[in-house]
């Protein structure tokens, strides 16, 4: 069997040259930088906060449409009503928008399409207008597909929700609790979670991952969704931790019993739920 080298040659090259996009910075993507979707995996710019809302708020104009059209690249609100979900208020209010709305436009996202062997970079929009008192954002007609697969496929926002973490590990520790949503108990050996966290090469004890990253990230799950209650705690071998346990409720459950007890807090050993 003959192996033709210029085709080998290239492939590598390919593998080279999308390995050197999707990791920028020559070790993995970071959770909260990577964006998957329909055979895409792709990995953004680094955003500001007010950035990450701007996006946010665009995207869920897609979201929340009675039809969503594939070939739709603009949506427009009222600039009073945008001002008020992103939160923005100052003096200088127009003159940061237009500075953060200026460096927006040219952040990019660089994604690989895995069937077709194709990368592509594109910007998060092509244009964002201002007219009338409103506000339209003109999407990259490249970075749609993507948008809309979460938007008709995704009912929790992946998308947004990796948008708008900031933490390091929150992405990941929420996928985590999150896709064992209303499913009673759920226990994983320190190993396991390690391993979930792409934390299996560090020494970290259980003192060190609750305290580096799984309290900094369920406090940023907290304070972003107030319709999610997680209840978790360390499972015992005598004096040793050898694993973790969680419960997660979600909606108006979840809802009410924030009132009670908005902020997160581990749970004592004694506090763990008979499992049914």
């Amino acid at each position: 069997m003959e192996f033709n080298r210029e085709e080998i040659r290239i492939e590598l090259e390919i593998e080279k040259f999308v390995t050197a996009a999707l990791r920028p910075e020559g070790f993995g993507t970071k959770p909260n930088q990577l964006i998957r979707g329909e055979g895409m995996i792709g990995h953004r710019d680094t955003l500001t906060e007010l950035q990450q809302k701007i996006v946010i708020t665009a995207i869920r104009l897609i979201q929340q449409s009675e039809k969503i059209d594939p070939q739709r690249t603009t949506y427009t609100m009222a600039v009073g009503n945008f001002l008020r979900v992103c939160d923005i208020k100052g003096e200088n209010i127009y003159t940061d928008l237009a500075s953060e709305i200026e460096k927006i436009v040219k952040k990019s996202v660089s994604l690989y399409d895995e069937k077709n062997n194709k990368l592509t970079w594109t910007g998060w929009f092509q244009a964002i207008e201002y007219a009338d008192g409103e506000i339209t954002f003109q999407f990259a007609e490249k970075i749609l597909p993507i948008i809309i697969s979460f938007a008709t496929n995704d009912d929790e926002y992946q998308l947004v929700k990796g948008l708008q973490y900031k933490g390091k590990h929150t992405l990941a520790v929420f996928e985590i609790i999150w896709s064992w949503k209303a499913k009673g108990v759920i226990e994983y050996s320190i190993p396991q979670l390690m391993q979930q966290l792409s934390l299996e090469h560090t020494r970290y004890s259980y003192g060190q991952l609750k305290l580096r990253v799984l309290e900094p990230a369920l406090e940023e799950i907290y304070a972003w969704d107030d319709a999610i209650v997680v209840r978790f705690g360390p499972t015992f071998s005598g004096r040793k931790v050898e694993g973790v346990w969680f419960e997660v409720t979600t909606g108006e459950k979840a809802k009410e019993l924030r009132k009670k007890e908005p902020e997160f807090k581990f749970a004592l050993p004694e506090e763990k739920p008979v499992r049914e």
